[in-house]
């Protein structure tokens, strides 16, 4: 049985691409016809896949998807102003476009590097085993500070590899203290 989220997150990846589908069309439109007024569809296009994206991507830095397309919409905002004042806004459009091109390069890397875990952070007690594993430190003390309340562990996962094959006893982000039934009940 699929997870209750996976229809909501298929729904809007089916979304999010027909977004981005009609923004490339507006802008063939755009620069075939000449008109300005497509550009600004197909950027207002742009900026909604954005958003029902965002909701897709889960974890540390994967707002790299919204500084990807910061440069593609300042270029199309660029595209659509008028001949007169084009000139005056390259020298604010095409900086901004270079430097969250740069920044979702960067967010993109340590994205990446992060999605198979090997970077996480884990929350544990030496007789409960592992409590929880989250993505940042910040989020393993404020789960352990705010929720657990209780003297545990807060450690990196690559220097804690056992914990790896371990079942969180607490693993639901919605839910913080909503205990599971662990598959290895040799902790």
């Amino acid at each position: 049985m699929p997870e209750p989220g996976a229809a909501r997150d298929r729904q809007d990846r089916t979304t999010a691409a027909g977004l981005t589908g009609a923004a490339a069309v507006c802008v063939v439109l755009a620069a075939s016809s000449g008109q300005r007024w497509p550009v600004l569809v197909a950027a207002g296009a742009l900026f909604g896949a954005v958003m029902v994206y965002r909701r897709v991507m889960h974890g540390a830095y994967a707002y790299w998807v919204a500084w990807a397309v910061s440069p593609v919409l300042s270029l199309l905002m660029l595209w659509a102003q008028s001949p007169e004042l084009r000139g005056a806004t390259a020298l604010l459009a095409l900086p901004w476009a270079g430097l969250s091109a740069v920044v979702a390069l960067v967010l993109f890397v340590l994205w990446r590097s992060r999605r198979d875990g090997h970077l996480d952070w884990v929350v544990w007690h030496p007789e409960l085993g592992l409590l929880r594993r989250v993505q940042t430190k910040r989020a393993a003390l404020d789960w352990a500070r705010w929720h657990y309340r209780e003297p545990c562990l807060i450690d990196r996962l690559d220097r804690a590899p056992e914990l790896a094959r371990q079942t969180p006893l607490y693993p639901h982000a919605d839910r913080p203290l909503k205990q599971v039934d662990r598959p290895d009940a040799s902790r």
